[in-house]
């Protein structure tokens, strides 16, 4: 069978077949899996990793699982299966006619899903996977016969006659609407064939298999590990309650007894007996290692298999069916790795405000022989400039919001007419038709918040203060509108009194372990007049100390507040309850989310395993988030969740120090190993005459939209301060008009939110 690599989009179908189970399933894919399986205790779909599948093939695949879990129950059938040696048979027969049923009633419900289960078989008949090529579909036994009926002659795929005497089964078939009614067909079909074979009554009058070569030899290879045929019992009890139909157990079992003697297997029944015999031969030894295998990752399969009746022709296209799919497993692959996020406790992680004042005012008190100092007050002195200087900068940005506010209303406006004449212009109508009343509605407009999450890091030294700057005037703006806002910095730095634990450790391993980081809340809307001073002073002083400047080894500042690592992806699992809090006490309908960093956050162990795929379970649903092969990835992931769970729109600041953005063609601008060139070259355009550039999409990592913005971009304020008293004329219109675009570029990251948020 040819292998092609598998370009199947599974995150979308987790998607699909939580809708077609209209409930929260889990949807999970393992190496393991021998076949697509659903356990109706714990509600998870299994799905193994298929290559060389259509997208036909897929849904077909998981609308017959999601089926199963629907409408097959998990128990009123396995007393008819019992666990005599015909147990494997009636499981067959049980199987074909419990797979028309759910098949038929998933299509009722889905009826788009028609189109795929034909696509679907069309394209596995293509591929003879029902092993038909060179037999005569009319002397195939009934069951077979029944089951080329209801996967292929439904769709026209095939001719399948059947005699006026087998027409009822074909009715039965057609109309069963309950496990009962499965049942019930199943047995009379079982016994019909039963009678057809050569049988003799032992001393108790039971019916059992006259003894026979070829009987023989097909016991043996059902029985060939145990006694009693126990291996073939061993291998699919995990699946008794989650999947009765069998499909999550044929292709297990058969795929060695196919091997051994379905491969070999012309039509006639005949087997050799020598794979039996043979630890090299893909017969018994595969079953011994699969059934071992199966035990060993605890993906334990349903345990009534085929194997006793792989030669017997009875059931044969359902089971080369099976052993088709199975083939279609990539059996290379590394298994799949699903995550949980940690429980965060807050409560030791946020650093609140007035806890950053109070370490303020105490260091102060015992340092303040050595704060008062010249550069020390140097720098409160340009905070004040700056501040001061911001204004007309913080005026023209509310001038510009209620000027795009004004343009949204303008859009959202409904003019409709009355009905009623206005008595007014009613003159006019001989030449206008407008004489009658109108009435405007206007759509409100929603409230909007920002929350800001500060990267606290080293590596932020070189442009903490322009960075700090740059939030300075968002805020200075968001005051002004009286916009509700939070700024915090997510920083490994600082270190609290009571060395409190910032998550609840688990003993799942599949949750993930967060760094211990903080989240210093330096501003806020909730504080007063007085407070924002204090606080924005206090928030200089750190950037002028942090970063690489001439103040650093001048200033005294608490040691707590200093830069240190990037828990990124912590401080993003955070706002999963940050966010709906601050809805709530803010009363606003929408939340913009800005993330302002330099690089990559430190991963909390999602994104580690390069040989398989990582998913991480988003809350409160049963949906799982794909991880991408690297930090970026990780934390796109999590962006994911965020949005998935909160609602919020996610601005992305990432700040670049370099001069030139050639380096960044791959990470922004290649998908595929192919690099979108236009976009490329409008994004250096951007990055040459306004210092910034933006991406949207797939490569905007999890973010709404990714701002990547000049590090160093200093916000420019006064445009003539550095003329002399003399400048001519010409060298004030020259730096007006430069010094005016270089405030446009400045302000780029509040002007650029302003565009967000006033709609």
């Amino acid at each position: 069978m040819r292998k092609t690599t598998n370009t199947i989009n599974t995150a979308s179908k987790d998607v699909l077949a939580k809708a077609m189970a209209m409930e929260g399933i889990t949807v999970q894919h393992s190496a393991n899996a021998e076949t697509a399986y659903f356990d109706t205790q714990n509600r998870v779909l299994c799905l193994p990793i298929w290559e060389d599948m259509t997208n036909d093939m897929y849904d077909m695949l998981v609308g017959h699982e999601v089926s199963h879990a629907l409408h097959t129950p998990a128990d009123g059938w396995s007393d008819f299966v019992g666990e005599d040696k015909f147990s494997g048979m009636r499981h067959q027969f049980l199987n074909v006619v419990e797979d028309a049923r759910i098949e038929r009633m998933i299509k009722d419900k889905f009826p788009g899903l028609r189109r795929n289960f034909a696509g679907a078989y069309a394209q596995l008949n293509d591929r003879d996977l029902f092993e038909l090529e060179g037999k005569n579909i009319a002397d195939l036994p009934l069951l077979d016969r029944l089951n080329l009926e209801f996967k292929l002659g439904l769709f026209g795929l095939a001719d399948v006659e059947f005699s006026a005497d087998e027409q009822q089964y074909v009715e039965r078939m057609r109309d069963s609407k309950t496990i009962e009614d499965v049942v019930a067909l199943s047995q009379d079909l079982f016994d019909l064939w039963l009678e057809e074979q050569p049988l003799e009554k032992d001393e108790d009058g039971q019916h059992q298999m006259e003894d026979s070569a070829d009987g023989d030899d097909t016991q043996s290879g059902g029985s060939s590990n145990t006694d009693d045929g126990e291996d073939s019992d061993s291998q699919d009890d995990s699946n008794d309650d989650t999947d009765s139909s069998g499909d999550s157990t044929e292709s297990d079992e058969d795929s060695d007894d196919e091997q051994s003697g379905g491969s070999s297997n012309t039509g006639d029944g005949e087997d050799s007996g020598e794979s039996m015999e043979d630890d090299t031969d893909d017969g018994e030894g595969a079953d011994s290692e699969q059934s071992n295998e199966s035990s060993d990752n605890g993906n334990e399969q349903s345990d009534l298999g085929y194997d006793d009746y792989s030669n017997d022709p009875c059931g044969s296209t359902q089971r080369a069916f099976d052993q088709a799919v199975s083939d279609m497993r990539n059996q290379e692959s590394a298994d799949y790795q699903y995550h949980k996020l940690p429980e965060l406790k807050l409560e030791n992680i946020i650093v609140d405000y007035t806890e950053i004042d109070r370490q303020f005012v105490e260091f102060n008190a015992d340092n303040s022989d050595k704060i008062d100092n010249r550069s020390h007050i140097k720098a409160i002195e340009e905070c004040d400039t700056f501040i001061n200087k911001s204004k007309p900068v913080v005026n023209h940005m509310v001038q510009q919001f209620m000027m795009k506010q004004a343009a949204e209303a303008e859009k959202k406006t409904e003019i409709t007419k009355t009905g009623i004449l206005d008595t007014t212009t009613m003159i006019n109508y001989r030449w206008s038709e407008n004489i009658f009343l109108k009435n405007e509605t206007h759509e409100d407009g929603k409230s909007h918040g920002i929350v800001m999450f500060l990267d606290w890091s080293g590596s932020m030294g070189s442009i903490i203060k322009e960075t700090i700057e740059q939030m300075l005037v968002l805020t200075e703006f968001c005051n002004k509108m009286q916009i509700p806002f939070e700024v915090y910095a997510f920083t490994s730095a600082y270190h609290s009194d009571n060395n409190s634990p910032h998550y609840v450790k688990s003993e799942d391993e599949s949750v993930l372990t967060p760094h211990n980081f903080h989240l210093l809340n330096f501003l806020s809307s909730r504080m007063n007049s007085r407070e924002y001073k204090q606080a924005v002073k206090n928030l200089w002083l750190l950037g002028v100390t942090n970063s690489y400047g001439n103040y650093r080894s001048y200033l005294y500042v608490p040691s707590k507040f200093s830069l240190g690592c990037t828990p990124l992806n912590e401080a993003v699992v955070a706002g999963l309850e940050i966010i709906p809090a601050f809805q709530q006490h803010n009363d606003v309908q929408i939340v913009n989310t800005v993330i302002l960093s330099d690089g990559d956050g430190h991963s909390m162990g999602a994104y580690g395993y390069r040989s398989g795929k990582s998913f991480i379970a988003e809350p409160n649903t049963r949906r799982n988030i794909e991880v991408g092969n690297d930090s970026k990835g990780e934390t796109a992931a999590y962006l994911q969740i965020l949005k998935n769970q909160t609602g919020c729109n996610i601005i992305g600041i990432k700040l670049y120090a370099g001069r030139r953005i050639d380096n960044l063609r791959y990470r922004y601008f290649t998908t595929d190993c192919v690099t979108d060139e236009k976009g490329m070259n409008e994004a250096s355009s951007s990055w040459k005459s306004q210092n910034f550039f933006s991406v949207r999409g797939e490569n905007a990592e999890g973010h709404d939209e990714l701002f990547v913005i000049q590090g160093s971009l200093k916000v420019e304020t006064g445009v003539l301060d550095h003329l002399d008293g003399d400048a001519s004329l010409a060298k004030v219109r020259n730096a007006f008009v430069k010094g005016n675009s270089k405030k446009k570029s400045s302000r780029v990251i509040a002007t650029k939110l302003i565009d967000l948020i006033a709609v």
